[in-house]
């Protein structure tokens, strides 16, 4: 080469590192632009998942779609739902809300067979009922709905329950079956729920 084509060549050379050194230092203040922006998405939206993370609101909708499909499919952290029923109204609200079976179960809280039995039970409601994800939603809808009386209520002497634990189960104001809980109490109450399920 001659010595312009040499000068040339140099000048061409530094020209395109410049150029390159340009283009990525555009990249990198692209990036470094976008960090706090994905950031500030992710604490917003975590503290959707647990409040007290943070107070801001404005996350990202499609992220927070993510995490709550992610959740929602946790099986691991679920949380049961049984509602607690002390009054007549709350009774037959809770019998009439859909068509499902309502399974009633009634306990005294210094009963030891009842503590055992509470366990099963919650498990149950885990496994057949509307059990909550880590956010607070229902992760699926099962075949019945959970209650659960304690002996003090007035509802304990008018539905006439002398055992404890004793499960009812209803399906609207109709009840269909009433257990006393003892060792198989679990195995008795799901063949029943199957065999109104089945018969329905």
């Amino acid at each position: 080469l001659s010595h312009n084509e040499l000068i040339h060549k140099k000048l061409w050379q530094t020209m395109a590192r410049k150029y390159l050194i340009t283009a990525a230092a555009a990249v990198c203040i692209i990036i470094l632009a976008s960090v706090p922006q994905c950031c500030q998405s992710f604490t917003t939206t975590m503290h959707e998942v647990h409040p007290t993370i943070s107070k801001r609101r404005n996350a990202s909708p499609h992220l927070q779609m993510i995490f709550r499909e992610l959740v929602s499919n946790d099986e691991i952290d679920l949380r049961v739902s049984i509602t607690s029923i002390q009054k007549k109204d709350d009774f037959e609200k809770f019998l009439q809300e859909d068509d499902r079976l309502c399974v009633i179960k009634f306990y005294a809280p210094f009963c030891k067979a009842c503590k055992a039995f509470g366990k099963k039970f919650r498990k149950l409601a885990i496994d057949r009922g509307d059990p909550i994800n880590s956010i607070g939603e229902v992760a699926r809808h099962g075949d019945a709905r959970f209650a659960e009386i304690e002996f003090s209520s007035k509802l304990v002497k008018e539905l006439g329950i002398k055992k404890f634990p004793t499960v009812l189960i209803y399906r609207g104001s109709e009840k269909l079956s009433e257990i006393t809980c003892k060792n198989d109490a679990i195995e008795k109450i799901t063949a029943e729920m199957d065999s109104h399920l089945t018969l329905r």
